[in-house]
C-alpha cells in the first residue's frame, strides 16, 4: 500500500472550514462596508458595528440575514447622523468579532456599540459566517476596549449568559440577548422601528449611545436579592397518590423526578407547557408548617430587552397563578410562574384549575416574549 503523506499540522487541527494557506480567509473582505458620519456628535472618534455571522452556504440564513439588513437603515442613519462611523459586515468570523471588541483594525475610532447576529449555541457560544464558534473563553479581556459601552448579541441562547459575556468584556459594556431561542419574526421586531411596550436596538442606542448615561452594574457582580426556584426545596411525598386524577383532569402527561413532577398541560392551538408540581412546608405568618402544594413553569431568562409591563400584563386579571423572578442557572433572573395552595383540603378541581393556569400564564408570556413554544 502506497503510503500518503500527511502534513504534521494536521493532526491537532479541529473541525472547522479549511483554510489551504495561512494567508486564506473564509470570508469575502468585500462584504464589509463602511459609512461615514453624516454630522458631528457624540459619536465622533467613535464606531458602532453591525456584524452577522450567518452562514454563507446555509440554506436559510442568507434570507434570515436579508430580513435583517432590511430593518437596520434606521438606526444606521441615527448612529451617522449623532457622528458614529457605522460599519456593516455580513460575513463576520471569529477574528472580525474579537478585533471588533478590541477596536483593532478600525483607524483608532473607539467602539462603543457592536450589534452581533448569527446562530447561538446553548452554552452560550456564537457561530460565525463560516461554521466556526466564539466563546467566552475565545475573548482576551485585557484587550477589550474600555470604550464598548453597548454589546446586542442577537443569537439564541446566549443572552441567559449576558453576565459571563460582560465579564469576559472588562465588565464595560451593557450585554443584551435572547435569552433563548426565539423565532425570526421575533429578532425583526426588535429591529423594527416604533415598538411601544417592546424594548428594541432603537431604544439601547438612544439610552446608551447617545447619551453618556452610567451603565447598570452587572448583575453577576451584585446580589440580586432573588430566592431559588421554589421547587429547589420541593418533595413529591402525598402528592404522588393525586397526580394520576390530576393528570387525568388535564388530559396531561406526567413524569415523577426526585423531588418534584412534571406535568405537561395542553393548551389551545397545539401548544403545551410543562408545569414542575410539588410540596414545600409553608413559612409565611399563620402559614407555618402547612404543606404547601406548589406548581412552578419556567418562562426563560430575562434581559434589559424584556420591560415591566411585559411581565405584569400577562397578570392583568384575577386568577391563581403568579410572575415572579428567581435565581438563573447563569447569573441571570429567571422568569418563571407559580401558584401554591394548602395540599389538605383542596379538590383535584382546584389543583388542575391551577396547574392550568400556571402553564397558560407562563405560555403567553413566553410566546410574547421568544415568540416559540420551547416547553
Amino acid at each position: 500500500m502506497t503510503e500518503v503523506f500527511v502534513p504534521a499540522d494536521w493532526a491537532d487541527r479541529k473541525p472547522g472550514p479549511k483554510h489551504w494557506t495561512g494567508d486564506a480567509r473564509s470570508d469575502d473582505p468585500a462584504a464589509r462596508k463602511v459609512h461615514a458620519p453624516t454630522a458631528a456628535g457624540i459619536g465622533d472618534g467613535k464606531a458602532f458595528l453591525f456584524l452577522f455571522g450567518y452562514k454563507t452556504a446555509g440554506t436559510q440564513d442568507p434570507g434570515m440575514m436579508a430580513a435583517e439588513l432590511a430593518e437596520i437603515d434606521d438606526d444606521v442613519a441615527v448612529l451617522r447622523g449623532a457622528g458614529y462611523t457605522v460599519v456593516v459586515d455580513t460575513q463576520a468570523t471569529r477574528d472580525d468579532l474579537l478585533d471588533a471588541v478590541a477596536g483593532r483594525g478600525l483607524d483608532d475610532l473607539v467602539p462603543a456599540g457592536i450589534y452581533w447576529s448569527s446562530h447561538g449555541g446553548a452554552d452560550g457560544s456564537l457561530e460565525t459566517c463560516d461554521g466556526t464558534l466564539v466563546t467566552l473563553s475565545d475573548v482576551d479581556t485585557a484587550t477589550v476596549s474600555p470604550g464598548l459601552r453597548l454589546m446586542v448579541l442577537g443569537a439564541c441562547y446566549v443572552g441567559a449568559y449576558a453576565p459571563a459575556w460582560r465579564a469576559a468584556l472588562g465588565g464595560h459594556p451593557l450585554v443584551a440577548g435572547w435569552g433563548r431561542p426565539v423565532t425570526l419574526q421575533r429578532a425583526i421586531d426588535f429591529l423594527e422601528e416604533g415598538r411601544d411596550s417592546d424594548v428594541g436596538l432603537d431604544d439601547l442606542i438612544k439610552e446608551w449611545l447617545l447619551t453618556d448615561a452610567p451603565l447598570p452594574p452587572n448583575p453577576a457582580n451584585a446580589s440580586s436579592g432573588l430566592a431559588p426556584a421554589a421547587v429547589a426545596s420541593g418533595r413529591i411525598g402525598r402528592l404522588k397518590q393525586r397526580m394520576p386524577t390530576i393528570a387525568e383532569r388535564l388530559g396531561a402527561g406526567w413524569a415523577e423526578h426526585d423531588n418534584h413532577v412534571d406535568i405537561t398541560v395542553p393548551l389551545p392551538a397545539g401548544r403545551t407547557h410543562v408545569v414542575q408540581i410539588f410540596l414545600i412546608d409553608g413559612t409565611d405568618p399563620f402559614a407555618e408548617g402547612v404543606t404547601l402544594c406548589g406548581m412552578e413553569a419556567d418562562v426563560g431568562p430575562t434581559s434589559p430587552l424584556i420591560t415591566p409591563e411585559t411581565l405584569l400584563r400577562a397578570a392583568g386579571h384575577p386568577g391563581y397563578g403568579r410572575v415572579a423572578l428567581v435565581t438563573g442557572p447563569t447569573g441571570v433572573p429567571q422568569i418563571v410562574t407559580q401558584s401554591f395552595t394548602p395540599l389538605a383540603g383542596t379538590s383535584t378541581q382546584q389543583l388542575a384549575a391551577r396547574c392550568y393556569q400556571v402553564a397558560q400564564q407562563a405560555d403567553a408570556l413566553e410566546f410574547a416574549i421568544f415568540g416559540i413554544d420551547g416547553s
